[in-house]
């Protein structure tokens, strides 16, 4: 097995646990997912999302809520690395009960909570969390519930806020056809416009732009430089880093290009470069939290 970014033993599993989860309704038959390594998958949470919580809060009295949670994989990467109890809300039914089975599995369910609801009207109370993951979520909701799902994100939160997103003023989308500038058009034109370029459009997302987490800045502050990351040698450094999106796919080494611009922006912009960078990925912290 390929390690990569350190070894960390708290995301090994026993032989009979990866095998019981291979086997789970729902996660073998989705053809997105199905081939995925499940170590790996747990320690790219980690090392994406997990230390960076962990760096800034006790975890072990911490509750997460990790919207869009899909199989549930940020958060059990949470509760292995000892985070006190994680909510995972996920809308499409299926992978919500094999995240239910997951969590059974590694012994985690009365740990968890699932619930079936869409970002914009989770009815969770005020501040009933410490953390909001919110990971390539926000673009899924729709144009008119991307404002009511921040302000929703901001309500729930006490402490921390960890969010990706692609970010609507990059004129390159990965997470989309791929055809530069097409995001910007209504959704009516794009099918048109990418078949200009011999690109077949299926995706109907509506992305956010920075102007949408206004919302977040009357309680919160951006914190990191290079998306989620504190420093741009952080960001390097975690690489090679095993992707579970695209059906899983080892990473070696960013692309020059993208090394350079990441480097460029965290000099000129500090903890403001999330507004011009191809994705919003940042973690916000609570004002009150700072020292």
């Amino acid at each position: 097995m390929r390690l990569g970014f350190g070894f960390m033993p708290y995301y090994s599993l026993p032989e009979a646990q990866l095998e019981a989860i291979n086997k789970v309704e729902g996660f073998t038959t989705n053809e997105d997912y199905n081939a995925l390594s499940v170590v790996d998958t747990l320690r790219y949470m980690a090392v994406m999302y997990v230390e960076a919580i962990a760096s800034r809060l006790d975890i072990s009295s911490a509750r997460l809520c990790d919207c869009g949670g899909g199989f549930g994989w940020l958060a059990f990467a949470f509760l292995l690395r000892g985070g006190q109890h994680a909510t995972i809300v996920e809308p499409h039914a299926g992978k919500l009960q094999a995240a239910r089975e997951i969590a059974k599995i590694l012994q985690l369910a009365d740990r968890c909570t699932f619930i079936d609801q869409e970002l914009q009207s989770l009815d969770l109370e005020d501040r009933s969390v410490d953390v909001f993951a919110c990971v390539e979520t926000l673009e899924h909701v729709g144009k008119a519930n991307i404002i009511p799902a921040v302000k929703n994100i901001e309500r729930i939160t006490k402490c921390l806020i960890v969010l990706t997103a692609p970010n609507q003023l990059s004129p390159l989308v990965a997470h989309d056809a791929k055809v530069p500038f097409s995001h910007w058009l209504p959704i009516g034109w794009r099918k048109t416009f990418c078949h200009l370029f011999g690109v077949k459009y299926e995706a109907f997302n509506h992305f956010p732009g920075p102007w949408h987490l206004r919302p977040f800045r009357e309680r919160f502050k951006p914190e990191t430089r290079v998306l989620v990351f504190d420093t741009y040698k952080e960001w390097v450094n975690h690489y090679p880093v095993y992707s579970p999106y695209g059906g899983g796919v080892w990473k070696d080494c960013p692309p020059k290009w993208l090394g350079w611009y990441l480097w460029w922006l965290s000099k000129c912009f500090g903890k403001r470069s999330y507004v011009v960078c191809p994705n919003l990925a940042c973690v916000w912290v609570a004002k009150e939290q700072k020292a």
